[in-house]
């Protein structure tokens, strides 16, 4: 007698090997993307600026600087942009 496959269960078995590879492919992701945001933060302790990691890195200036903030590094340079207050802003 020649054993015949449930066609369901090698599905199922298809899936859940599927589902495993997804699972440990967005770990292998999360580890790779936090080794990426601790070279940028120690680029930015090295005293490397948003724009030269930028040219080098896969993130813009703002997704950098944002991780500069995360990791509360101050700023090396005063903003350019000031807010208006609510009282000089409007015409009317």
């Amino acid at each position: 007698m020649t054993e015949e496959t449930d066609p369901k269960v090698e599905a199922l078995a298809e899936v859940a090997k599927a589902s495993e590879q997804h699972t440990q492919a967005i770990s292998e992701e999360e580890a790779r993307r936090e080794a990426h945001h601790a070279a940028i933060v120690r680029a930015l302790r090295a005293g490397a600026g948003p724009s030269a990691i930028e040219k080098v890195s896969r993130y813009d200036r703002q997704h950098i600087d944002r991780i500069r903030r995360g990791a509360g590094i101050p700023a090396t340079r005063r903003a350019t942009v000031k807010r208006i207050p609510a009282d000089e802003g409007s015409d009317t």
